[in-house]
């Protein structure tokens, strides 16, 4: 019976130990890249600088999100690669994203006169530490301008310079 006892309170203090894990907090955009331009497929990589705010380390096993700006849709990001997290700091996650044309020309004004948007990420990410696995909600919202003039210019002489070359 006494032994009984002790595996119960064993396994309390395990549970207990396993503490429900908080979202990561998306800190800033490190890189932005234009992989790729065009009419019909647009493809911008990205780096993210994120913050696990959990006192352990987890394993990101998948991200499932959509991005809006200005309350309107802009694109679907999933990552489906296995991304150690140490705990309490900062991290990187890759981010490739499509972004269809007209997407691209309703705010391409707004673009060019740096006028601030309001960015929200919504989704989940599927995290795993040791044998559980959990689901947590992303929920981030920020207000940002993008000086992407220089970026696309420099974008578009090094593929009319590609073709040149040919």
């Amino acid at each position: 019976m006494r032994s009984f006892s002790l595996v119960g309170l064993v396994f309390i203090l395990v549970l207990s130990g396993c503490a429900e894990p908080k979202s990561f907090e998306i800190k800033s955009v490190k890189s932005f890249k234009v992989e790729k331009l065009g009419i019909k497929e647009n493809v911008f990589n990205a780096q993210l600088e994120c913050y696990n705010p959990n006192n352990f380390g987890v394993i990101v096993k998948k991200i499932d999100c959509d991005i809006f700006i200005n309350d309107k849709k802009l694109t679907h990001y999933l990552l489906d690669t296995n991304i150690e997290v140490p705990a309490a700091s900062n991290f990187m996650l890759p981010a490739k994203v499509e972004i269809a044309l007209s997407s691209i020309l309703t705010y391409s004004v707004d673009i060019m006169f740096n006028k601030p948007f309001k960015i929200v990420v919504i989704g989940n990410a599927t995290v795993s530490k040791g044998i559980f696995t959990k689901e947590i909600a992303i929920n981030y919202t920020t207000t940002k301008t993008f000086n992407l003039k220089e970026e696309a210019v420099r974008d578009i002489v090094n593929a009319i310079q590609k073709q040149i070359n040919k």
